[in-house]
């Protein structure tokens, strides 16, 4: 990694449903930070975040057990400081993110995730 990346020094947890995309995007992000961690549901997020202290969480909000959304209130709740970007499929006024530190429509393009992650990294 070179020395102008401002994400290698940084974990982040991936919080995703759909095991492929959490695969995919927790290789793509694992190429820029210190460390990923992973999990599958937004309770996982919760007990993973308590667990490992990421410097930013990338979550879904669509999710059975407990939704993104539910998810990101708890987190920002107890650590308002630590950025949470949501990655979803809906880009409505149905599905606005008011406490997200950024929203990324899928399909994710590569250059825009890691704008995103920069960008609240250095908040």
């Amino acid at each position: 990694m070179s020395s102008d990346n401002p994400l290698k020094d940084k974990t982040v947890l991936v919080v995703e449903d759909d095991l492929m995309a959490l695969h995919n995007l927790s290789r793509l992000i694992g190429f820029r930070c210190k460390k990923v961690y992973q999990a599958k549901n937004g309770k996982e997020g919760l007990e993973n975040c308590a667990k490992y202290q990421p410097d930013i969480v990338v979550t879904d909000l669509e999710m059975p057990v407990m939704s993104g959304m539910q998810m990101l209130e708890t987190m920002k709740d107890q650590s308002p400081q630590r950025p949470v970007v949501v990655v979803t499929a809906f880009d409505d006024e149905d599905h606005l993110v008011p406490r997200a530190d950024a929203v990324l429509v899928k399909p994710l393009q590569k250059n825009d995730l890691f704008r995103v992650l920069e960008e609240v990294s250095c908040k």
